[in-house]
């Protein structure tokens, strides 16, 4: 008995050992075809900083690929998934990519499994590969689904329009002809999202106050004399430094000891208490 399960154990050992031996290293992989419509897709991973590691499919051998699996613990030695959801009586082919510490990116070679019946890739636009592609359908090869591409702005959090394909192009073009938005793939080609353009804001010097060509900082109220001008000076982090209440001089210059060091500082000027003007100056350290 004890040399029965001896046997065994070491059997099961060599199996083990068999099945580690043939299949190879990323970016070698193995796809076998479990039962009709479920295929497993395993490597081996050879790489110690893996950040990511990402199986996709596709139904023609070098295009159309779409992420259907993303590994929670991609740095693991050996790993697999199980595709449920192949079209039965149809040939899948499989990509991995994996991303490495830094960025850097690899995809490897497609593959598949045993016999099949190839999907019919419809082509437009000349071969273009950015084109309405859908497969044609088992039963009535002539009639083909509607591909559709979902967009969202800023995030996938908000979906903003679902178009057909057709459509998406035309704004897609819209988009990149009109305005200075950007669109983002996402890791599903079905899915994109649009990015806003942001502007920067471009600082403009007061007319009021503002640092003269000696690092002074210049008051030019031209109709000071006419109304009451009062100007609260602030620092950095929104406190207030002081106020002048009252500016009686048409053009008046502040000594830089007014101010404890050199940096960014804010003011609102007030003509008769109605705010006029909101803005930053920079004090420059003393030569």
């Amino acid at each position: 008995m004890k040399f029965k399960k001896l046997v065994t154990t070491f059997s099961i050992l060599f199996v083990l050992v068999f099945f580690a031996n043939a299949q190879d290293t990323l970016p070698n992989f193995t796809v076998r075809e479990l039962a009709e419509g479920k295929i497993q897709v395993s490597w081996i991973n050879p790489f110690n900083k893996v950040v990511q590691m990402i199986v996709q499919r596709s139904y023609d051998s070098t295009k159309y690929f779409r992420s259907i699996f993303s590994s929670q613990s991609p740095w693991l030695p050996q790993n697999g998934f199980v595709d449920n959801n192949v079209a039965k009586g149809y040939k899948a082919f499989y990509r991995i990519q994996y991303v490495l510490e830094g960025g850097e990116y690899f995809f490897t070679p497609s593959k598949s499994w045993g016999n099949y019946v190839y999907i019919r890739v419809a082509r437009l636009n000349n071969g273009n590969e950015d084109d309405d592609s859908a497969t044609t359908s088992k039963n009535d090869p002539s009639k083909k689904p509607i591909r559709y591409i979902k967009v969202y702005k800023t995030n996938k959090d908000s979906l903003i329009a679902t178009l057909e394909y057709k459509e998406y192009r035309r704004y897609r073009d819209s988009i990149m002809k009109n305005t200075k938005d950007t669109l983002q793939r996402t890791f599903d080609d079905d899915e994109i999202i649009l990015k806003p353009f942001i502007a920067k804001p471009v600082w403009k010097a007061s007319t009021y106050v503002f640092s003269n060509d000696k690092g002074f900082i210049r008051i030019f109220i031209p109709d000071a004399k006419r109304h009451k001008y009062r100007i609260a000076f602030f620092e950095e982090n929104g406190e207030e430094l002081f106020q002048i209440k009252q500016v009686k001089e048409n053009d008046l210059v502040l000594d830089k000891s007014n101010f404890y060091k050199s940096g960014w500082y804010y003011f609102e000027l007030f003509e008769d208490e109605k705010l006029i003007d909101k803005n930053k100056f920079f004090v420059s350290k003393d030569r």
